[in-house]
């Protein structure tokens, strides 16, 4: 480079001691006019540069809630597979990979809406480390845990097989939608004779009489997650009925129990929808099944449990989250005949503003009523529980309405100036119970007509 530089130098050298001085002064306009033209180019291309930063930078504030921080990117090579179990002083945990939640656009086929009122909640926030959850019945050995990859506490179903009753839910309407996380700690590329967590309903008076049994009573339904089978795992479903020939039984592979993923750490949001005699089961973003007939009319369901049976020792499912919810919500008649609504399916993580992906199919809902009545304005009023400081809760509650707001304009087309945002933390609860089920109503996000 330098000796190229030397050669341009020279020569220019000669070119200004033979050349005339007019032919000198035109050049040097020329050099001038260049220079400024660069530069303009230059100020121009920094200026947009510095505009698309900050376009960038306050798009992702409004929907976070909070400015991105930078962090430094670490050159680590990521363990594939093991997940460990182990004790701390906090109590036990299970680490080390940690799976990338779906985008938003993910959902985009969701259809998924949580039934109108909480009737119960769970999150073992109440419980020990290690202990029997207290709200629960059991058959085999559980106890509540941390996971290392994840927020919150699970409990954690042990090796063997066994029946978990949640005895706080009682009610069973027409009409109810079942959410929880499911975790699992093994290798699904990996055989096993049984690795398999069901859900159960049934129309059995008490279920602690039949624990040991899988299976529903007379009349019932049940839904399976399979891991290390051929393949890798699959889900699969069952209807039961005092008629045989009635009887039904499903299966299919998903991708995250697919062999070439282990998916060992790996979280499942497991959403239940019943509406009279329909059941609907998603994974994920994904509709798994949608059984039409999975009850025969008149059929009656008296409660539900968790049931595990898993050979290999040292092999668990972890449940966490658990969120029960009754009634068929009415958006269109809650918003514009009445002028409020009140819904639970817009949800976001423990101290955060994110709308979570799962909450796509109630703002798809809302997004329509929307668009059906485009003279209509809505306030979006965000409310949590009293968990925390007042003054952050205000703060959190606001940035959680402006992100509702975020996502119906930019992933709806809603016109913004239809749309207003306010937040009240936990000054206008709904509940004032301190229990879970009453937190869980107070976290909530209202809209009303204005």
């Amino acid at each position: 480079m330098k000796t190229i530089k030397q050669i341009i130098g020279i020569t220019m050298f000669f070119f200004f001691l033979l050349a005339p001085q007019h032919t000198e002064a035109q050049f040097w306009k020329k050099v001038a006019e260049t220079a400024e033209k660069a530069a303009e180019k230059t100020v121009l291309k920094k200026t947009e540069e510095k505009v698309s930063k900050k376009t960038s930078k306050t798009i992702d504030d409004t929907v976070d809630g909070k400015p991105k921080s930078k962090k430094k990117k670490k050159n680590r090579k990521k363990k594939k597979g093991a997940v460990i179990s182990s004790d701390n002083e906090d109590g036990k945990t299970i680490s080390e990979t940690k799976n990338m939640e779906p985008s938003f656009a993910a959902y985009s086929k969701f259809d998924f809406v949580a039934g109108e009122n909480i009737i119960a909640f769970e999150d073992f926030s109440q419980d020990e480390i290690g202990d029997l959850p207290a709200r629960w019945n059991s058959s085999s050995s559980a106890e509540v845990v941390t996971l290392n990859n994840e927020e919150g506490r699970f409990i954690q179903i042990g090796t063997g097989t066994g029946s978990y009753v949640p005895e706080f839910i009682e009610e069973f309407p027409e009409n109810f939608t079942l959410e929880y996380d499911v975790v699992f700690d093994f290798d699904v590329s990996k055989y096993a004779y049984k690795r398999d967590l069901h859900i159960v309903f049934s129309d059995v008076e008490n279920p602690g009489y039949e624990l040991q049994k899988g299976t529903p009573g007379t009349n019932g339904f049940s839904f399976a997650i399979r891991g290390g089978i051929s393949g890798g795992g699959k889900v699969d479903i069952q209807k039961y009925c005092a008629d045989r020939k009635l009887n039904l039984r499903s299966d299919k592979q998903i991708s995250q129990l697919n062999k070439d993923n282990s998916g060992r750490g790996q979280k499942m949001h497991v959403s239940i929808w019943k509406q009279k005699q329909r059941m609907r089961v998603y994974i994920d973003d994904k509709k798994v099944f949608d059984i039409p007939r999975a009850f025969e009319k008149n059929t009656v369901v008296k409660n539900l449990k968790f049931f595990s049976e898993t050979t290999p020792e040292n092999t668990f499912y972890y449940i966490g989250n658990v969120r029960y919810a009754v009634g068929k919500p009415d958006m269109r008649n809650k918003l514009i005949t009445e002028g409020k609504l009140i819904t639970y399916g817009i949800t976001f993580d423990t101290g955060k503003s994110a709308v979570k992906s799962e909450s796509y199919g109630t703002i798809k809902k809302i997004a329509n009523v929307l668009s059906e009545n485009p003279t209509v304005k809505v306030l979006i009023i965000g409310h949590t529980d009293a968990d925390g400081d007042e003054t952050s809760n205000k703060k959190l509650s606001e940035k959680r309405a402006a992100s509702v707001k975020v996502v119906l304009v930019n992933e709806f087309g809603i016109d913004a100036s239809r749309l207003e945002t306010e937040g009240k933390g936990e000054n206008d609860p709904i509940a004032k119970e301190n229990t879970l089920e009453a937190k869980a109503k107070n976290r909530r996000v209202e809209l009303k007509k204005i």
